[in-house]
């Protein structure tokens, strides 16, 4: 019985190197705490706490996704 080769089977290309994932590693850890930070500076600063500590993790959470999408969508 012959089965067929299907296309999610083949690889799509090279896999991302170790320093380009190490890169995503200390990018991610940046674009999410960076903004998180921030807002909980200006919490304190503005005494709203904690809403612009939350603000800031969406923020970053969102650049993160982001920054993964277009870094990595070569490989998708």
């Amino acid at each position: 019985m012959d089965h067929p080769i299907h296309a999610a089977a083949t690889p799509r290309g090279r896999a991302p190197s170790g320093g380009e994932l190490a890169g995503l590693g200390v990018l991610l850890a940046t674009v999410v705490v960076l903004p998180l930070l921030i807002g909980a500076v200006l919490d304190n600063v503005i005494h709203t706490a904690p809403l612009l500590l939350f603000v800031g993790l969406v923020i970053g959470i969102v650049a993160g996704g982001a920054v993964v999408y277009t870094r990595f969508k070569q490989y998708l």
